[in-house]
């Protein structure tokens, strides 16, 4: 049977971008958050116990919720096809922080044992983050109680017993009376890394239906979670695991000494498949066989690939579990997909379906990889926003040299260039690189404050980017502002100022110097410290040479000089940049940053936009992407929605798998 995938270019109105649905933000209560299915029980214990020591860091978790995607409808003849992806799946299993590394291995700290705290406890179980995850199914007898818990899949890779959850019974609120919790255990053939069999120790009671069963294991991801380094945001799938190392796929060869330095943030995921993702022994899509169902295609290795549609692997679920079209049979339910990996999906049923896969977006730094030459690349959006074109592939990954094969190859001609694909209300788009701009050393940076042209609009007057030096602060009592003392600055009422460099002598409530210990002492001879009037702040009641810094007051007498700034001109710019505004509650405005000598030295505002009563953040474009079909005119403002599938297309010569980072576009520069 003919497997086709229409190529871009090839789909047309049947193809749609899926739409986020729902987003729900979730906090960090913790230094660090671990989920118990995956770590020794000493240590769940540990953390279960221990955790509300930890103060609450204010950061912000991956949003988790749910992405609905509309399947258009379609038939055996003539599929509809949609591009999706999944992004992560849940919240993080394990966050933690590094010992050291070696090669491919990745040590951690061990624990002290809860009991013994003179020994000390591995963070997991070996071999529990590289399985592939057994399934079970409960049945209850005639009390509501469960009867049995039966394998429905054995699983693989288990070196031990694998600890078992059920949901809670039903029945009753109160647990002493009405309800008991069915406790089960598992049996492992380690030497077959199997489940052999699973034992109701308690069978509980309450259960009106069958509680779901979960097994812990499955296969799982690392992520660098630094948030101060270059390397955040990377990815790699867990091989094998001890209970303090973990060992990674490494298939471009990086040095993971230099990105997962001692002592650095990390977190674990774990990983979807086709039967996760979509159902095992059941789903939502068509079912049958293959001229029949509904197809899901996941883009083959690299290596694999030959530049056609043979690129692309479909597969379909018979009714009763996933198979590969024009495979030998067998199951593969348990095929993985990445996290920054996309999947084409054709509707061969005869009506529209709305499809809802839960998940986790990003909303920290990430990389994606870009293939080699003459391959291609199935990759999402991956961050819970919108983002742009050019915040896809950053001018510092851009280069118009041949010969090094590791960067995005621009060219004025698109036959040449690196290719990238996407969908852009119901067809694909190609755009390519020409150069321009491509020897930025320092990206430009504006602040701008609300907007205070007609209806809110945005006007010249309300960007900036300046800096300037501090040659005094006041140190008011709390409810008074510092004010900040800085000759001809500039600057207006309603920016934001980042404050850098602010020390001074440490003071008490009532303003006299004191020492480390809290005495009070003569002034010059108070301890010195870092001002608390560092960081960011709205500016008010400025004048011609001093402002003041919204709700801040101060806790030391200032010394010396400090800086402020509220942007930066940049370096390496060839040609005019241009603007754009996201937030702030507005839209519409556009803007040009003329450059000069290299550097931006003024915007345009060429649209002004409506509604901006806050601060929206400035996003500074270099421009030089152009649309196959559109000459010349720049699309540095084509947004690419969240969530949605992105081709890329190898042209390089010299190219070469490697990965490129990419900034999340709600994160501040």
């Amino acid at each position: 049977m003919a497997t086709s995938v229409p190529q871009p270019g090839e789909i047309s109105l049947c193809l749609i971008p899926w739409e986020v649905a729902y987003l729900v933000c979730t906090k960090k209560g913790s230094m660090f958050k671990i989920s118990t299915n995956v770590l020794s029980a000493a240590t769940s214990m540990l953390v279960a116990l221990h955790a509300p020591c930890f103060a609450s860091t204010g950061e912000l978790a991956d949003p988790t919720g749910a992405l609905s995607i509309r399947l258009p409808a379609g038939s055996s003849a003539y599929p509809s096809y949609s591009v999706a992806s999944s992004g992560l799946k849940g919240e993080a299993v394990f966050r933690g922080q590094v010992k050291s590394v070696t090669g491919n291995n990745v040590t951690f700290h061990r624990v002290p044992d809860l009991l013994d705290p003179t020994k000390t406890s591995f963070p997991f179980k070996s071999g529990m983050l590289a399985t592939q995850k057994a399934r079970a199914s409960a049945t209850l007898d005639g009390n509501n109680s469960v009867l049995q818990v039966s394998l429905d899949f054995a699983g693989s890779g288990y070196q031990s017993p694998p600890r078992v959850f059920l949901d809670l019974p039903t029945e009753g609120n109160d647990s002493t009376v009405n309800y008991e919790l069915a406790a089960v255990s598992a049996e492992v053939n380690a030497s077959q890394g199997l489940i052999t069999g699973l034992v109701v120790d308690e069978p509980g009671k309450g259960y009106l239906t069958p509680p779901s069963v979960k097994i812990e294991g499955g296969v799982h991801f690392i992520r660098c979670s630094e948030t101060e380094s270059d390397e955040e945001g990377k990815f790699y799938l867990i091989q094998s695991n001890t209970g303090d190392v973990l060992t990674l796929a490494n298939p471009l060869g990086d040095d993971l000494s230099s990105i997962f330095k001692a002592e650095s943030l990390v977190e674990v995921f774990e990983a979807w498949t086709l039967g996760s993702l979509f159902g095992y022994d059941s789903t939502v899509l068509q079912e049958g066989n293959s001229s029949v169902a509904d197809y899901v295609y996941l883009l083959k290795p690299p290596g694999e690939q030959d530049g056609t549609s043979n690129d692309y692997r479909p597969y379909y679920h018979d009714g009763s579990s996933w198979k590969e079209v024009g495979g030998n049979g067998s199951v593969v339910s348990e095929t993985i997909i990445y996290p920054d990996e996309s999947f084409m999906i054709a509707r061969r049923g005869n009506s529209i379906l709305d499809l809802v896969l839960s998940g986790t977006a990003l909303t920290q730094n990430t990389f994606f990889m870009i293939p080699q030459q003459g391959k291609r690349f199935l990759m999402n959006n991956p961050f819970g926003v919108d983002m742009m074109l050019s915040d896809l592939i950053a001018s510092e990954h851009i280069d118009d040299n041949a010969s090094d094969g590791t960067k995005w190859l621009a060219d004025e001609s698109q036959e040449v260039a690196d290719n990238v694909e996407i969908l852009n209300q119901g067809v694909w788009s190609t755009y390519w690189h020409d150069g321009t701009n491509k020897d930025i050393a320092q990206k430009a940076v504006i602040s701008a404050r609300p907007g205070t042209g007609i209806a809110g609009s945005i006007t010249r007057q309300d960007l900036s980017i300046s800096s300037g030096s501090i040659s005094a602060m006041t140190n008011p009592v709390a409810g008074s502002n510092v004010v900040v003392t800085s000759a001809g600055h500039g600057l207006r009422n309603g920016f934001m100022v980042r404050v850098a460099g602010a020390r001074g002598r440490k003071t008490d409530d009532s303003k006299n110097q004191i020492d480390e210990d809290g005495n009070v002492v003569a002034v010059g001879a108070g301890l010195l410290i870092k001002s608390a009037a560092n960081g960011y702040f709205e500016v008010v009641n400025a004048g011609t040479d001093t402002f003041e810094l919204k709700g801040k007051s101060g806790n030391c007498d200032f010394l010396g000089t400090a800086t402020w700034i509220t942007g930066r001109p940049g370096s390496g710019y060839s040609s005019d940049a241009f603007v754009s505004f996201v937030g702030g509650g507005g839209q519409g405005a556009k803007g040009i940053a003329k450059v000069e000598n290299g550097s931006v030295a003024s915007v345009i505002i060429t649209s002004p936009g409506s509604g901006y009563v806050a601060a929206p953040k400035v996003k500074v474009h270099s421009g030089g992407w152009r649309k196959q079909g559109a000459g010349r005119a720049p699309f540095n403002d084509i947004l690419i929605p969240a969530g949605a599938g992105i081709l890329l297309v190898r042209k390089h010569p010299a190219g070469v798998s490697s990965t490129l980072a990419i900034r999340n576009p709600i994160k501040l520069d």
